[in-house]
C-alpha cells in the first residue's frame, strides 16, 4: 500500500503526524484529495473538514479547520491551519453554548472591528457544530 505522512499544524500546536494512504482537504474551489507521489502543490484552504484515510474507505481522523494552507510534496501533506481541532474532541453542548454566547455579544456590539472578530468566531463554532453532526 502506498503511504504518505499528513501533518496538521496550527500556530499553537502540531495536532497530528499520521501515516496514511490519502488526505482530503477543503479547497477554496472544492475538495482536493492527495495520494502518494502527488505533484508538488501549495494551495489556500477553505473552512471545512480534513479527512485522513488509512485506505480507500477508512477515515482514520477528521479535523475541522478554519483558514490556512496546504503544502503537498511526493511523500507528505502539511496542513497549516489558522484554527484546527479533532472532531472526536468536540463537545457539541459546549459548542452550542459558545454559539449562543457569541450571538448575544454580536447583538450588543457597535465596534466594527470587534464585530468582525465575533463573526469569525461564530462561523468557527457553527463549523464545529456542523462537523460533529455530519460525523
Amino acid at each position: 500500500m502506498s503511504t504518505l505522512i499528513c501533518d496538521i499544524v496550527t500556530p499553537a500546536q502540531k495536532l497530528c503526524a499520521l501515516e496514511c494512504s490519502m488526505v482530503v482537504v477543503p479547497g477554496v474551489e472544492g475538495e482536493m484529495g492527495f495520494l502518494e507521489d502527488h505533484a508538488p502543490l501549495v494551495s489556500t484552504l477553505a473552512d471545512g473538514v480534513v479527512r485522513v484515510l488509512t485506505d480507500d474507505t477508512t477515515v482514520a481522523a477528521r479535523y475541522a479547520l478554519q483558514g490556512g494552507y496546504v503544502e503537498v510534496t511526493g511523500k507528505k501533506v502539511i496542513v497549516l491551519a489558522d484554527r484546527a481541532v479533532s472532531i472526536d474532541g468536540i463537545d457539541v453542548a459546549v459548542v452550542k453554548e459558545q454559539i449562543t454566547d457569541v450571538q448575544a455579544k454580536l447583538s450588543n456590539i457597535a465596534d466594527e472591528a470587534e464585530k468582525q472578530v465575533l463573526e469569525i468566531d461564530l462561523k468557527w463554532y457553527q463549523l464545529l457544530e456542523h462537523a460533529v453532526q455530519a460525523n
